[in-house]
């Protein structure tokens, strides 16, 4: 007879079926720590029941970073939710191996977790896992170092020094030491994912869980997660990761690919992973409209030209917006002093790094927060001026938005989710709401899930009916935090294409992404560092500068404009700053008494001068002055501050330097032909 001791020191008699699977185990496996025999998972809903796992078998060994690859609804979350036990498996069983030293067990007996009460999972997970959700799910009213000891204080391990120093010491780790006693909402979307991870670790645990937890940092911040996360498995830890990026495989010690609620063979090469959707777009006409490979359906009447689009004042102007937040550590400015203008019919992307002041200026622009001081001018009205109802009431009517978090009513399919905003606005007849929201869904490729409910379908699906749901009143701006990071690259790019064709059509479309690759398919690129937005004559003259020196060179650069034919800089002359054409056009002109003035190149907007000069030190070598047809407006960094920005950009110094010497042999070639 097998005597189980379960969490809290009770003994149990094992079943005879778990005996006989104990003694099966081989015991030569001593690095395994979580085995999974033959799991399924069925959801039942008002449409039948849904598998969402089929026969999972799949063993984990201690100490590796084991990635589960797949696309938006693969079943990635309910394989994670049954290795977890956050969610009850429908078949199968879930084994977890305690390994030598293991907290709170004293002992190396495998644990069926099937068999463990709610309250005994619990406690093993608290013992033994950290959790990292797509949503970081931080309590608003508590600072970010209370909430990383929150953990211990559930699992009845919290000592009031020793838990305030461990969360010091993860926050060190996650590099947000200086942010320890802000509130969650006075940081952004991916400080706030980073708080989560170290949340994760502070009971230090065996295994760590992880569903897409770069999926809505930057770059920068994700490599420095990617990097945590590799020397935890350097040190013992085990660590599982879902994603739906197939160019992350390389960074882990194993892949698991699953496809359709299955495991897919580790060693077979497959495609990308895409999720295919093929769509119509209705024209006027009433044509399918192909987009690159692809097509999308609109609904009706969002597909004509809006008046908006003929609109000749701007969709959106700030002036000297700021925002500063107040805590118990003092005051900290989110927003410092931002002007920005905005047109309708422009598909515009908002960028920075986290922390940046992203997520800020959405609020500023949604009515959601207040500024601190200054005007936010939207479609011609101060939405500020507005009492809260107001807002509120102009906000259903004018903007479609959408979070980092799709925030999606559980209790609803996605066709009612979609046809929501039309109830509340009361728009559209009452019979035409649920064929205008099934369309939309259709946009988006769901047109198979119309009666799921959230739960039954992926975060990527869910995030896709998001986004269909912002459209339900056809308002004239939509407003995305990130709209594409849960979701596999087709149906990310049929995304853009929808906001694309959107604003093709006069819809004003704000993207805020950390994806430099979405940045060259929109109109236009806001970057923001430190709560200030970056020149854009400064980011598309210099692109090669991080974003501090793009933006220490737009609080030190001089916008200066000259009249049509002024002279900007004289041949022979020395040069002491660097321009960059702003708006308008210069003729760059070679002038001799020996021979006819010439015109050796016409710089336009984003095109810069005065470099083959203050690179190489040298007087000017031509006269440059604004085109005879129109005024020029130019950036101007003065030479020292040039020459320091070249210092701290190696790249930027490097190309500056080719374009110096290819121009400077350009214009001597050019002068010895005219000679």
């Amino acid at each position: 007879m097998a005597i189980y001791e379960k969490e809290g020191g009770d003994t149990a008699v094992l079943p005879s079926k778990i005996q006989e699977q104990i003694s099966q185990i081989d015991s030569t496996e001593p690095d395994l720590i979580i085995r999974l025999q033959n799991v399924g998972k069925v959801y039942k809903t008002g449409s039948g029941d849904f598998a969402a796992l089929r026969d999972i078998s799949l063993d984990i060994e201690a100490g590796e970073f084991l990635g589960i690859i797949g696309k938006s609804g693969a079943g990635k979350t309910t394989l994670l939710n049954m290795i977890s036990g956050v969610s009850e498996i429908t078949s199968g069983e879930v084994w977890f191996y305690p390994q030598d030293g293991a907290r709170g067990n004293g002992r190396v007996s495998p644990i069926l977790l099937n068999d463990l009460k709610e309250d005994e999972l619990a406690a093993w997970r608290g013992q033994n896992m950290g959790v990292v959700y797509q949503s970081f799910e931080l309590l608003p009213q508590l600072d970010l170092v209370t909430n990383i000891m929150l953990p211990q204080d559930f699992a009845g391990r919290y000592q009031a020094k020793l838990s305030r120093a461990r969360a010091m010491e993860l926050l060190d780790i996650v590099e947000l030491t200086e942010h320890a006693y802000k509130l969650p909402a006075h940081i952004s979307g991916g400080q706030k994912q980073r708080i989560a991870i170290a949340r994760a670790l502070v009971n230090d645990p065996a295994i760590i869980i992880a569903d897409e937890p770069t999926g809505s940092l930057d770059t920068v911040t994700a490599e420095t997660i990617f990097q945590i996360f590799e020397k935890l498995v350097a040190q013992g830890k085990t660590i599982i990761m879902v994603t739906h990026d197939n160019e992350l495989a390389p960074r882990f010690s194993r892949v698991v690919r699953i496809a359709d609620g299955e495991l897919v063979d580790e060693t077979a090469v497959i495609g990308p992973i895409t999720e295919v959707t093929a769509v119509k777009t209705l024209t006027e006409e009433g044509d399918a409209a192909p987009l690159n490979g692809q097509t999308a359906v609109f609904y009706r009447g969002s597909d004509k030209v809006t008046p908006h689009s003929r609109r000749s004042e701007p969709a959106i102007i700030l002036k000297d917006v700021h925002k500063v937040y107040v805590n118990a550590a003092g005051e900290f400015p989110a927003l410092k002093g931002i002007d920005l203008q905005l047109d309708y019919g422009q598909f515009i992307s908002i960028v920075g790094k986290s922390g940046s002041g992203k997520s800020t200026l959405l609020n500023m622009l949604t009515g959601i927060d207040h500024p601190t001081a200054g005007e936010v001018i939207i479609g011609g009205q101060n939405i500020y001026q507005m009492s809260e109802s107001q807002r509120a009431r102009w906000r259903g009517h004018n903007m479609g938005i959408v979070f980092q978090f799709f925030q999606l009513l559980p209790t609803l399919t996605l066709l009612e989710n979609v046809m929501l905003p039309m109830d509340y606005n009361n728009v559209y007849p009452v019979g035409e709401r649920p064929e205008r929201a099934a369309e939309l869904l259709k946009m988006v490729g769901l047109e198979d899930h119309l009666h799921d409910l959230p739960m039954t379908v992926s975060n990527g699906q869910q995030q896709s009916a998001a986004i269909a749901r912002s459209l339900a009143t056809d308002p004239p701006i939509i407003v995305a935090d990130e709209p594409t990071g849960n979701l596999d690259s087709r149906s990310a790019d049929n995304i853009i294409q929808v906001f694309q064709h959107l604003a093709d059509r006069g819809k004003t479309i704000l993207i805020v992404t950390h994806d430099p690759s979405l940045t060259s398919r929109t109109d236009q690129t806001v970057i923001i560092s430190d709560g200030e937005i970056i020149d854009e004559t400064i980011a598309n003259a210099l692109p090669l500068l991080d974003h501090p020196l793009m933006l220490q060179a737009t609080r030190h650069a001089e916008k200066k404009t000259y009249a049509p034919g002024e002279i900007i800089v004289q041949q022979g002359k020395p040069l002491v700053n660097f321009f960059m054409v702003a708006a308008g056009a210069v003729d760059v002109v070679i002038d001799s008494p020996h021979y006819p003035e010439t015109i050796l190149a016409t710089l336009g907007k984003g095109q810069f001068f005065g470099e083959v000069e203050l690179v190489g030190d040298k007087t000017a070598i031509a006269t440059v002055r604004a085109t005879p047809d129109k005024p020029v407006t130019v950036c101007v960094l003065p030479k020292q501050l040039f020459c320091d920005l070249l210092g701290q950009s190696p790249p930027t110094a490097e190309e500056l330097k080719r374009v110096a010497e290819t121009r400077h042999k350009e214009n001597i070639t050019k002068s010895k032909s005219i000679n």
